[in-house]
């Protein structure tokens, strides 16, 4: 039973129970959120499930997203299942199948079949996945980023002065 339903477009919604149905909210806080082919740009809720729709930024207890997108998301656990996100942050767990991520942040993560940018996480459990960049990488390739834009610093500098 949900307090308030939504279909179209919204401005700003506030209530116990929200479900967006092929609509948009630019910002949503409820208790429980369900978004069914929509959309919102900003969502703070305890739970918040959404299925082929997206989110812009989320804040939540506990996120689950199946074919769908997430800009940026801060949650105690997260389930992402065929889903793109550029940032996920987890305090506990996250869990991705068959999705594509751009930085995971975890305590937990078990990923399935799916690409990640950059993964940091002190527990990972998985299988069939690409993780162009852990921890580790990461710091070499900043490192030698930083060597080479301070060597061409010192090149230019010369020559311009």
């Amino acid at each position: 039973m949900s307090d308030d339903v939504r279909t179209g477009n919204v401005g700003d919604v506030l209530a116990r129970d929200v479900t967006i149905r092929q609509g948009g909210a630019r910002s949503v806080a409820a208790d429980n959120i369900v978004i069914r082919q929509g959309g919102a740009a900003r969502v703070r809720a305890e739970q918040l499930a959404v299925t082929q729709g997206g989110v812009a930024l989320a804040s939540t207890e506990k996120l689950e997203v199946t074919a769908g997108g997430v800009g940026a998301v801060l949650a105690n656990d997260v389930e992402l299942s065929q889903t793109a996100a550029q940032v996920v942050a987890a305090r506990d767990s996250v869990e991705l199948d068959q999705c594509a991520a751009g930085i995971v942040v975890g305590g937990d993560a078990r990923v399935r079949d799916s690409a990640i940018g950059l993964l940091i996480t002190p527990r990972f459990e998985g299988h069939g996945n690409r993780v162009l960049f852990g921890p580790t990488a990461a710091l070499a390739f900043g490192a030698g980023v930083g060597l080479v834009l301070t060597i061409a610093r010192m090149v230019l500098g010369r020559r311009g002065g």
